[in-house]
């Protein structure tokens, strides 16, 4: 076995841990179920100590599941795995169920990362799929990266404590470290649904966070959120470099009812100024993003783009060459401190 996948085994395993030990003060819901949701976009082929993220993970899961509690019953997801570009790759590989160790290490060790990282839409789904509503549920996402599908994971974790019965997410960043906003949207996933974040980089890092989880004393009941300040948008730049932004899934307003543009893969010799092009030419259009190639692993550069309905992020620090972009006039930015109109 070697390190990082002794380390990651253990953090996978810890936040398995925590998902039994966790308790709310509702009726009894049994041992509920848990869904493994897996990374595998394109930048698990990145290498630590020589050898490629998604190895290091196949060998980390095939160690979780030696000691998994046999009353668990456990399934699998993953994205990434099967198309480039693809925010719609999510597949559920194992239904939750009684574990047969040797055909879910199978399904696990064919996996081959090739696309996007749509972690709201995959953990969304396994919530569904674990009928969060009715039970209790427990995701147990591993990621090395940020959400690529222009969704807002924090705030997905919010409205998921809230319809849930008895919802966690428990979430571990692999080799994440230098990419604080990745971290920072895994971090405010798990907090937001009372679950664990942990940090898989190396074995002394993890070994030392595994230890202040073991040591420290259970969570107090997190105080229900007061009222969302909503309906609280600001205008945004129009054009602005080295930026980027997502849609938090929320309206800027109520009413009207959002017109969806399906991302477009441009050429490589196109730039920001194209996808801006794109945008001022269809009057349905008031906000663009331009992702560049090499972003997100992209071999080719990529166009989103919004109406006036959809509720976007503040636009923060991004890959370079990528580009954001409001029409003028247009109050579609969710402000600080507020949230989007449901």
């Amino acid at each position: 076995m070697t390190k990082n996948a002794s380390t990651l085994a253990a953090a996978v395993l810890a936040c398995a841990i925590g998902a039994q030990a966790k308790t709310q003060p509702a009726v009894p819901q049994g041992p509920g179920q848990s869904m493994l949701v897996l990374d595998a976009s394109g930048s698990m082929w990145g290498q630590i100590g020589g050898t490629p993220k998604i190895e290091i993970a196949r060998e980390a899961v095939g160690n979780m599941l030696q000691s998994w509690p046999a009353s668990q019953q456990l399934g699998l997801m993953a994205y990434g795995h099967r198309s480039k570009g693809n925010c719609a790759d999510i597949e559920l590989l194992k239904a939750p169920g009684s574990l047969d160790k040797a055909r879910f290490q199978q399904v696990v060790n064919a996996l081959q990362p090739k696309g996007m990282t749509p972690i709201s839409a995959s953990v969304r789904m396994a919530a569904e799929q674990l009928k969060f509503s009715e039970r209790k549920a427990t995701v147990i996402l591993v990621s090395d990266g940020e959400e690529t599908c222009h969704a807002d994971p924090c705030a997905l974790g919010k409205e998921l404590e809230k319809l849930g019965v008895d919802f966690t997410a428990h979430v571990v960043g692999f080799d994440i470290d230098k990419n604080p906003q990745a971290k920072a949207q895994l971090q405010c996933l798990a907090s937001s649904t009372g679950g664990r974040y942990l940090d898989a980089k190396d074995a002394g890092e993890l070994n030392k966070a595994l230890r202040e989880v073991a040591q420290a004393p259970a969570p107090a009941p997190v105080p229900p959120a007061p009222p969302p300040d909503c309906g609280k948008f600001v205008e945004g730049p129009e054009f602005a470099m080295n930026m980027g932004t997502w849609a938090t899934g929320g309206h800027a307003s109520r009413s009207a009812t959002p017109k969806t543009f399906d991302p477009m893969e441009m050429g490589a010799d196109s730039d920001a100024r194209s996808c801006q092009k794109l945008c001022n030419d269809d009057k349905a259009c008031t906000a663009w993003a331009f992702e560049a190639i090499g972003s997100n692993f992209r071999t080719l550069p990529m166009c989103f783009r919004w109406d006036g309905v959809a509720a976007l992020s503040a636009p923060s620090e991004a890959h370079p060459g990528n580009a954001v972009g409001v029409k003028k006039g247009v109050r579609q930015i969710v402000k600080e401190g507020g949230a989007a109109c449901e």
